[in-house]
């Protein structure tokens, strides 16, 4: 019953580390903007191994997240790092050797979309 018990606090309580920076290719702001008016939400997950020792860390970029989900900057961040019910479940039952971590990145943007974003969902052009 011990070993049940210190498998079971290993893979909840495994040492997981995600590191959140930017490097500046959008603009982040953690105060208002008030051209932005669009509230959005990016979630993310990254995978650990061996109750959370490999890999060592993660680093989230939150400018590249914001990027690829089309938009030009975000303003009022607040991040969230969280285990839902099915990554724990998944960290039990594979006793801590795989632990999924999850996040979500919310705040406010312009909801415009970037160059790169418009010519991906704009109608096939009839030049001839």
């Amino acid at each position: 019953m011990k070993i049940l018990s210190l498998i079971l606090l290993f893979a909840v309580t495994g040492c997981t580390t995600i590191h959140f920076r930017s490097n500046n290719s959008v603009p982040v702001s953690f105060e208002g903007n008030p051209k932005h008016q669009k509230e959005v939400s990016i979630i993310g997950h990254r995978h650990f191994y061996f109750w959370g020792v490999e890999p060592d860390e993660h680093e989230v970029f939150i400018d590249e997240e914001v990027r690829e989900a089309g938009y030009d900057g975000i303003s009022k961040v607040i991040i969230y790092e969280h285990k839902n019910p099915q990554d724990i479940l998944i960290s039990f039952l594979t006793l801590g050797l795989y632990m999924p971590r999850g996040y979500t990145i919310t705040g406010f943007a312009s909801g415009n979309m970037l160059p790169e974003e418009l010519e991906d969902t704009a109608p096939p052009s009839n030049k001839k």
